[in-house]
C-alpha cells in the first residue's frame, strides 16, 4: 500500500492549500508532473488558465526553493527548477512536523486525546493506518 494511496485527491489537495496557499500549490502541480522547469515554462503553463506576471512566478517558485519544494541551478543567464520533494513526502512531512509540534505544546494531553480517537477507529482502518504508520516510519529512518 503505498502513501498517495490513503489520501484522497480532493483531501491532499485541501491539505497542499491550506499548507502553501493557492499559487502555489499551482506551480507545485505543474513541477510535480514536469519534474523541472523554467519559470517562463510554469508561467506559460498558469496563463492558458489565467493571467499571472513572470515576476509573480519567478518571486513564488524561489519561495518555493526556500521552502525545500523546489531545487534550482544556474542555466546560462536563468535558472531551471526541479523537483526537490515528492507530493508525497512533503505530505509526510508536514504532517510529522504538526504533530510534533501539538504533542510539544500539549504533551500527554495531545496524546490521551489521540488514543481517544484511535479507540472511535474500526478495526479495518485501523489495520490500514497500521500498515501506513510502518511505511511511513520505513521512509523515515531511510530520509532521517
Amino acid at each position: 500500500m503505498c502513501a498517495d494511496s490513503n489520501i484522497a485527491g480532493n483531501q491532499a489537495s485541501t491539505i497542499l492549500v491550506k499548507l502553501l496557499g493557492s499559487l502555489e500549490l499551482e506551480v507545485m502541480d505543474i513541477m510535480w508532473q514536469a519534474g523541472e522547469a523554467t519559470v517562463r515554462q510554469v508561467t506559460e503553463v498558469l496563463n492558458e488558465r489565467r493571467p499571472v506576471a513572470y515576476t509573480t512566478v519567478m518571486t513564488v517558485m524561489c519561495h518555493l526553493v526556500n521552502k525545500g519544494l523546489l531545487a534550482r541551478a544556474k542555466e546560462g543567464k536563468r535558472y531551471r527548477y526541479q523537483v526537490a520533494r515528492s507530493r508525497d513526502a512533503f505530505l509526510q512531512e508536514a504532517s510529522r512536523s504538526r504533530i510534533r509540534s501539538f504533542v510539544g505544546d500539549f504533551g500527554d494531553l495531545a496524546i490521551a486525546q489521540f488514543l481517544d480517537e484511535v479507540d472511535r477507529v474500526d478495526a479495518e482502518k485501523l489495520e490500514q493506518l497500521r500498515n501506513l504508520a510502518r511505511e511511513t516510519k520505513g521512509n523515515s529512518d531511510v530520509s532521517g
